[in-house]
């Protein structure tokens, strides 16, 4: 029993160095995990801001653009500048003609024909810049199809929000709201959780400040 004893004693500083080195080990192979999955989730919060930014940006044109569209289709302005060029275009091209002899028929139809040349001219501008928006539109759903995916429930519905308000383009107030919405769930999903020791240390403050813990 003796020698027993005698020969844990002489070896108990190797058990000790053992034991002491499997715990080094153990607690740095955590905190190399840690660490990791940490970066890992740090990675992801920065991708997912980068992608949702993008989203955002192209909300944004497709805002601007149709605010041009408008400005330079629908105003009452531009609709008045249309007629009165119309008006011009067809009363120049029947006065050229009855510079020539030309008849009142030839008058009337050599007007109506330049009016109605020029308005169709306006309006296949008009239809070109209306399909200018498809472009816009397409890198809109593209950009927000992996949030239609995410695990989070309230990205989800605040992207099909984003999409339907962006879809009605007309309605601006509509697709700032969405856009501000949007804007605050990214926000509210990206922001990293507090770590253990925050969490303690933000406890302990507001012990020692008085502060009743909720």
């Amino acid at each position: 029993m003796n020698t027993l004893l005698e020969a844990l004693a002489d070896q108990m500083d190797t058990i000790v160095n053992g034991v002491f080195a499997l715990g080094s080990g153990l607690v740095i192979w955590h905190l190399t995990n840690w660490s990791r999955d940490r970066a890992d989730h740090q990675a992801e919060l920065a991708a997912f801001r980068e992608r949702a930014d993008a989203l955002i940006v192209a909300a944004i044109d497709v805002r601007a653009s149709a605010a041009m569209n408008r400005h330079l289709w629908e105003h009452p302005w531009q609709v008045l500048r249309l007629v009165f060029m119309v008006a011009c275009a067809g009363s120049g091209e029947a006065a050229r003609v009855r510079a020539f002899g030309g008849t009142n028929r030839d008058m009337f139809a050599a007007g109506l024909g330049e009016a109605a040349r020029l308005s169709l001219r306006e309006a296949y501008a008009s239809k070109t810049a209306l399909a200018a928006l498809r472009e816009p539109m397409v890198r809109v759903h593209e950009t927000a199809a992996p949030f239609l995916r995410h695990a989070d429930e309230r990205v989800v519905q605040a992207t099909n929000e984003l999409l339907e308000a962006v879809g009605d383009v007309n309605d601006a107030a509509r697709v700032d709201a969405a856009l501000a919405a949007f804007g605050r769930v990214v926000a509210a999903v990206a922001e990293p959780a507090p770590s253990r020791w925050a969490r303690l240390r933000y406890r302990m403050s507001r012990r020692s400040n008085g502060t009743p813990q909720t």
